[in-house]
């Protein structure tokens, strides 16, 4: 950790604690999981959202059978997580929260990464299903721009080998600072960190609603397949 004496200190060592936390969750789920599906899983970072969904004439929305499969089962390893861990507690003053995205959700962001951004579908599959697992945590001061934050950050690459991502993900009235956790291998699930400053949850909360309609914009336009329909309903 980093020795610091600023105002940002006591969040910095903390922070540090609940990535690694965060870290060893990730590595234990995702080696599980790579066991059990070896056959199945595919490298998220060479394969694009095209390669596993499709508009067809009708204009519905399908998911490859054996990728939406293979999402299912891996939210039902995070809904078995998030219903055990003991992180919330552990980091009560960080008021963090967890959940794991629905598949609705799910879904309409693939479908928006299809047709609702100008690539078409051509973007690596896990800069788009980045957060099946999401955590949000809510410091009271927070400024990534402190030297100490950053060299945290700095830390924390050094000892996952680049395999983690930290960026100001700060757009209009939305105000964050977001890290995902890409795991060992290319085959394993990213998970999501967002820091909000507590200051400014009220607004970003609004902003998330706004982001939210315009997935569904794309939604209500192409139907989805019965398959993905089934999902949805949990049959």
């Amino acid at each position: 950790m980093i020795n610091c004496t600023c105002e940002m200190e006591s969040f910095c060592d903390t922070f540090y604690e609940l990535i690694i936390d965060i870290n060893n969750a990730h590595k234990e789920i995702s080696t599980e999981f790579h066991l059990e599906k070896k056959d199945d899983l595919i490298n998220l970072k060479r394969k694009q959202i095209n390669h596993v969904t499709h508009i067809n004439e009708e204009n519905t929305f399908s998911v490859d059978s054996l990728f939406l499969q293979l999402i299912s089962n891996y939210r039902e390893e995070l809904l078995l997580y998030s219903a055990y861990t003991d992180l919330e507690n552990k980091y009560k003053e960080l008021i963090l929260r967890l959940r794991t995205k629905e598949t609705t959700s799910i879904v309409n962001k693939l479908k928006y990464y299809l047709v609702g951004k100008k690539e078409e579908g051509k973007i690596p599959i896990n800069k788009c299903l980045n957060d099946l697992l999401g955590f949000r945590i809510h410091p009271t001061f927070f400024d990534h721009n402190k030297n100490c934050f950053q060299k945290t950050c700095q830390q924390l690459k050094q000892i996952y080998n680049n395999r983690i991502d930290f960026m100001d993900s700060s757009k209009g009235n939305y105000k964050a600072f977001h890290i995902y956790l890409y795991g060992e291998e290319w085959k394993y699930f990213p998970w999501e960190i967002q820091i909000w400053c507590l200051k400014d949850r009220t607004q970003n909360d609004l902003s998330h609603k706004d982001h939210k309609q315009e997935h569904k914009k794309w939604a209500e336009i192409y139907k989805n397949s019965t398959e993905i329909e089934l999902e949805m309903e949990g049959v």
